[in-house]
């Protein structure tokens, strides 16, 4: 008698996957094909795309054997194709379909008898008897527990909701280019004796085509608001790169520091003056209700907008709620932004930037009085009358103030990364001794002061601070001081 195992809705399907670590859609700039005529340039970015085809059902013709060394290996063979335009390949993989089992199952008897899927990688000589399972593909044994079932018969896995984190044995095939009409072979087999009663033993097995991730570092000329943390990690470490600011079109270094985060290694010389107009809730890291705040649209009083013209400092009768940004003076070159500091470390520009109050610095959400609470939010917000750790600032959008608590981004990069070592810690950050604004006049250049966004009192921030020999952290400043300030986006 023959005994049929029937594999039914043998299924395939592609995936494009963005968010896992393995694959993407977002192949930034990949594939782009471009023509210039006459000084104008026409582009298209051709995206990831995929597909994939299996039969539909596969069968094993099974003699049963009188005892286990006269039963036969039954095979049927099966062949997966794929087609990517994927620059980075694709990964091929296999497991049984949702709902079902990965045993073959017959139900047309009570109970149901089954066939179990092989324990572990096996040779054909050695293949058990009342078991099923596969072999083929390409040795994907590193990947696979260290069995190379492109030799040996393998277990077949059971469903898993993310394909991207099957326990081993699930890869059956793995690109690093562009396929069309990519082939994959894999037999299954099974072998049983006449202890399993007659009839169709059958499951569903699904394979899988992911488009492998491709990585998009961070590269020159890129827009800061373009940089995420997915392009932070795929940064290689402590390379110096210039990005640029769309909000004012300045470029700035920056860097993949040893904590695995991307620093600024240059102070920010964002001047809301000039480009008031330019910051957005959409690329800055601020919601409207705290930029309208800072541009005087909640109260429309005086004291709360941009400075209007020219150079702004305050005076000690100036009202502090204001944002104070300290920029180019045309007599003093001090707190000019594009000078470049006495002192200066490590890669970047060593430019002073612009100085700015916490007022400025928060985006407009930490100021002192004139339509706030005591603490300095706007009124709307709910953390209105508490001490708090800002969570909007002056950055480009995705990027934030660095934190400077126990444990903070400051102390990690400082104790952790650099293990204090003050020397490292500078060159790494490029910290020029720039020193702080108060009252009108640029002082204490013999220290590179920078703004942290947590809290230290009622009118303070906490800070970082550097001199020629040594690294301060966890200080608090009041917020009406004029710091520097630097940017940082986390990697994944």
């Amino acid at each position: 008698m023959v005994k049929r195992l029937s594999f039914l809705s043998v299924a395939a399907f592609a995936m494009l996957i963005g968010t896992f670590a393995i694959s993407s859609t977002f192949n930034i700039g990949d594939g782009s094909v471009s023509a210039t005529a006459n000084g104008a340039t026409a582009s298209l970015e051709l995206d990831s795309v995929i597909d994939i085809s299996a039969p539909s059902t596969v069968t094993l013709n099974c003699t049963p054997g009188s005892t286990d060394a006269t039963s036969e290996l039954c095979t049927s063979n099966a062949t997966v194709t794929v087609n990517t335009n994927n620059t980075a390949g694709y990964t091929l993989q296999m497991n049984t379909t949702n709902g079902s089992s990965n045993s073959l199952t017959n139900t047309g008897i009570t109970p149901n008898a089954t066939i179990p899927t092989l324990s572990q990688a096996y040779s054909a000589a050695n293949f058990p008897v009342n078991s099923w399972g596969y072999t083929g593909g390409t040795d994907k044994s590193s990947e696979t527990g260290g069995y190379n079932c492109s030799t040996n018969y393998c277990p077949i896995l059971a469903y898993n909701s993310d394909p991207t984190t099957y326990s081993p044995n699930h890869i059956i095939n793995q690109t690093d280019a562009p396929s069309t009409a990519s082939t994959t072979s894999i037999t299954f087999a099974g072998k049983v004796n006449t202890t399993k009663p007659s009839g169709t033993y059958a499951t569903s097995v699904t394979f899988t085509a992911v488009t492998n991730y491709v990585p998009h570092p961070i590269t020159n000329s890129m827009s800061m608001t373009d940089i995420d943390a997915n392009t932070c990690s795929d940064t290689p470490l402590e390379t110096t790169y210039t990005v640029v600011d769309p909000r004012d079109n300045k470029s700035y270094a920056v860097a993949k520091l040893a904590d695995g985060n991307c620093w600024m290694q240059d102070n920010l010389a964002l001047d809301l003056v000039a480009s008031g107009s330019n910051i957005t809730s959409s690329n800055t890291n601020a919601s409207d209700t705290y930029l309208n705040y800072l541009k005087g649209n909640s109260t429309g009083t005086t004291s709360d907008q941009y400075p209007t013209a020219g150079v702004s400092y305050w005076t000690s009768s100036y009202s502090y709620s204001a944002p104070l940004i300290a920029i180019k003076n045309a007599n003093d070159d001090t707190w000019n932004p594009d000078t470049v500091a006495s002192v200066t470390y490590g890669n970047g520009s060593g430019k002073i930037g612009i100085y700015y109050n916490y007022c400025a610095a928060s985006a407009g959400s930490y100021c002192y009085g004139n339509g706030t609470s005591s603490t300095g939010s706007p009124s709307s917000d709910p953390k209105s009358g508490t001490l708090y750790d800002i969570d909007a600032d002056i950055c480009p959008a995705g990027w934030h103030i660095p934190t400077t608590d126990s444990g903070g981004e400051y102390q990690y990069l400082y104790n952790t990364a650099y293990s204090s070592n003050a020397t490292n810690f500078r060159n790494a950050l490029s910290t020029p001794l720039s020193g702080n604004f108060y009252d009108g006049l640029v002082l204490e250049q013999e220290y590179g002061d920078f703004w942290s966004s947590t809290w230290y009192s009622t009118n303070s921030m906490r800070s970082l601070d550097v001199d020629s020999n040594y690294v301060y952290l966890l200080d608090g400043y009041d917020r009406y001081d004029g710091y520097s300030l630097r940017c940082v986006i986390n990697g994944s």
